[in-house]
Formats: C-alpha cells, structure tokens, sequence
C-alpha cells in the first residue's frame, strides 16, 4: 500500500472525514425526505437507512482510497478472529457493569452541572429508543459504523503516524465530539479510550463493537426500566451492585491485561 494511503487520515484529514461524512448524511437525508411517505416511515426512523447508506458512501471511498479491505478493516491481527472472541469478550464482558454504573453516574452529574435548555430536552427526546428502528439503530448499526470510522480507520492512521497514546487519546477525543453535545462528550471520550486500547491491543474491530453494542444496549435497557423515569439527581445502585461491578471489573480488566499486554503482532508469533 502506497505509504500516504497507508497514514491516511492524519488528525487535520480526520477532521475533514466528518464534514464529508455529516454532509452525506444531509444529502441522503435529503434525497429520501420525500420517498419517506411511500415508506410509511416517520422522518426519524429513516435514521438508520441513512446513517447506512451515508456511511457506505463514505467508507467505500476512503477503503478504495487506501486499498484496504473489508476483512482487513475488522480484523487485521495475526491472531484468528475465533481466538479473538473467546479470549477477550468474557474478560471485557466482566467490565461492563463497573463501566455502565460510573457511566450512569458522570451522566447524571453532568446534568447536574449543565442543565438542558427546552431545545436539548427535545434534541434527546428525538433520540429515544422508541421504536424498533431506533432500537436498531442505537444498539447495532451505531456500534458497527462508530467502530468502523473511529477505531477501524481513523485510530489505525493514527497508530502510524503519532505515538501510541497520543493517538488513542486523539481518537477518543474525535469519537466524543462527535456526539456533538457536552452530555456525551467526557463519557465517550472515557469510554473511547478504553476502546482504542482495546483496538491497539488485539487489533480486531470485534471485541470493540462487541463492547459498544453491550454499552448501548445497556443504557436502552436502563431508558425502558423504571429506574431513569426522572433524571433528577444522581442515580441509585445498590452497595451489593457496586460491590459486584468493582470485583467483576477488577478481574477482567486483570486478565485484559494479562493476556493483551503483548501486542497482537508478537501474541500472533
């Protein structure tokens, strides 16, 4: 691969990765604007058609641009995908619970801190797991394209280009801003760190979505319950469910370590 293919895109390209990537949202969105009444569909629910057909768009001309491959961009480790998954899901698994309830918990700070105009309350209403399709959309199509972009294109150019925490660090911070509100931002650039660690480790795109759609299914499920009817105040986990969240999560971040602390290239050999 030619080697300004290869590093492509550097932080300032990144940067113009998204423009290009929310202005084919808009064209998309635009296009299927009118179709939406054949559709049966409400304005919202075509999110995920667009989100799809936006992103294709854009991946099918940056993967043509670097000559990289589909299978390649999810899996580029010498380790087998199989192998991949069985070593690390049950260890990342056990850090979910720890990292949904602090999670939880900078959330609902950050409301504290920052309450939401009349304008941000309708933004995230709009955003609601709802329906089925947002329900798609939050809890699969999300995980696999963020994945994609961030992790699988834009930390991988960033890997060969800057050292290695600078570029986990400046992916995450892309990956938060994203988001485009200061509600999600800290949160998902935590939790972008930790993913981009994850990716540099195993360098494989699976157990990161596999995290990201647990995460965001987790927070689904939290919406629907009962216990996030008002968002007043901090929320309330049981000293038992701590307690479990902080031993499970000290052990698979424990055995994360363990097994990930070689890179993927020499666990491969």
């Amino acid at each position: 691969m030619d080697k300004k293919k290869e590093r492509f895109p550097n932080a300032l390209e990144a940067l113009m990765l998204f423009v290009a990537l929310y202005m084919a949202e808009y064209v998309v969105g635009a296009a299927l604007y009118d179709v939406r009444g054949a559709l049966s569909m409400e304005p919202r629910d075509l999110a995920g058609m667009i989100m799809v057909l936006a992103n294709g768009l854009i991946f099918t001309a940056v993967m043509h641009y670097k000559g990289l491959s589909y299978r390649a961009l999810f899996h580029s480790s010498p380790a087998s995908a199989s192998a991949t998954v069985l070593m690390v899901f049950p260890a990342v698994a056990l850090t979910l619970p720890l990292i949904f309830m602090a999670m939880s918990m900078l959330d609902a700070a950050m409301l504290m801190l920052f309450p939401m105009t009349s304008q941000e309350h309708a933004l995230f209403a709009n955003m609601k797991a709802d329906s089925v399709g947002m329900i798609v959309v939050i809890c699969v199509l999300a995980p696999v394209l963020e994945e994609m972009l961030f992790r699988g294109i834009i930390l991988r150019s960033f890997l060969g280009q800057y050292p290695k925490w600078a570029a986990i660090l400046a992916s995450a911070g892309l990956f938060g801003f994203a988001h485009m509100n200061i509600y999600q931002y800290v949160g998902a650039v935590i939790i972008g760190v930790f993913l981009g660690w994850l990716y540099e480790r195993t360098k494989s795109l699976l157990p990161c979505i596999g995290l990201h759609a647990a995460y965001n299914t987790m927070c689904v499920a939290q919406e629907w319950s009962d216990v996030r009817e008002a968002r007043e105040g901090l929320p309330e986990f049981a000293s038992s469910s701590w307690l479990f969240a902080m031993l499970a999560g000290a052990a698979g971040a424990a055995f994360l370590y363990r097994v990930l602390h070689v890179p993927a290239a020499r666990r491969g050999r």
